[in-house]
């Protein structure tokens, strides 16, 4: 079983343990996880339109599978089977830290020379 395959299985068992109408629906003994992959890969070839590969969300893999299942009269194409994963969770980037601004003024001390600032009272 390829990995694709054990991943739509988990999903489906699952789902399976928490909707008892889907659990009912996922026993039926005319319906494979093997016919139920081939049946995704379909739908994505049919989304490609003619080209060589489609990206498509985990959500709309996962309604493809369950659809399978809850669907009597589905006809499966035969396509070529090939899937990439690729995470959703972008790899992190290095961040630069900023660069501190101009050093903070210090504070000037009580009978430090003032010359250059301006008094409001005048001399002392």
């Amino acid at each position: 079983m390829s990995n694709f395959e054990t991943t739509i299985q988990t999903y489906l068992e699952n789902r399976a343990k928490t909707d008892s109408l889907f659990a009912e629906t996922y026993k039926k003994a005319n319906k494979s996880i093997k016919e139920c992959c081939k049946y995704i890969y379909s739908r994505a070839r049919k989304l490609a339109a003619g080209g060589n590969a489609v990206g498509i969300d985990d959500a709309t893999v996962y309604g493809w599978a369950v659809h399978y299942y809850d669907e009597d009269n589905i006809k499966v194409d035969k396509v070529q089977e090939r899937v990439e994963v690729v995470s959703s969770v972008p790899k992190p980037t290095k961040v630069e830290q900023p660069k501190p601004l101009a050093k903070p003024q210090q504070k000037r001390k009580r009978g430090e020379d003032n010359s250059l600032q301006l008094s409001l009272f005048g001399e002392i």
